[in-house]
């Protein structure tokens, strides 16, 4: 009768729904199983990066120690260089005065 196909009716479409449901129930899952593993997988390389960048800041720190270093002996030695240009000066200009005092006629 009628009341029996409306009331069939209404069956098959909850069961419908509820296929429905379950298949947006499963997908919801699907989602927030991918989401989880984005976010494991954000935060593995967030801590990855951080280590790196420590490790770069170690190095960076550790190459200005030795510019500063290198400049410190490239300091040195231009005052080295300096001091030997005027010993080396001196030497030249006493080579051409001659030995005891004496000048060099030329």
């Amino acid at each position: 009768m009628d009341v029996e196909r409306t009331i069939e009716f209404i069956l098959q479409q909850q069961a419908k729904a509820e296929v429905r449901a379950a298949l947006a129930e499963a997908k919801a899952e699907r989602q927030m199983a991918a989401i989880r593993k984005l976010i494991q997988t954000g935060m593995r390389m967030i801590v990855k990066n951080e280590e790196l960048i420590k490790a770069t800041a170690a190095e960076v720190r550790e190459v200005a120690a030795a510019q500063r270093a290198t400049e410190a002996e490239l300091r040195s030695l231009a005052a080295a260089q300096k001091t030997t240009q005027i010993k080396l000066q001196g030497f030249i200009d006493s080579l051409r005065r001659g030995r005891n005092g004496s000048h060099r006629k030329n």
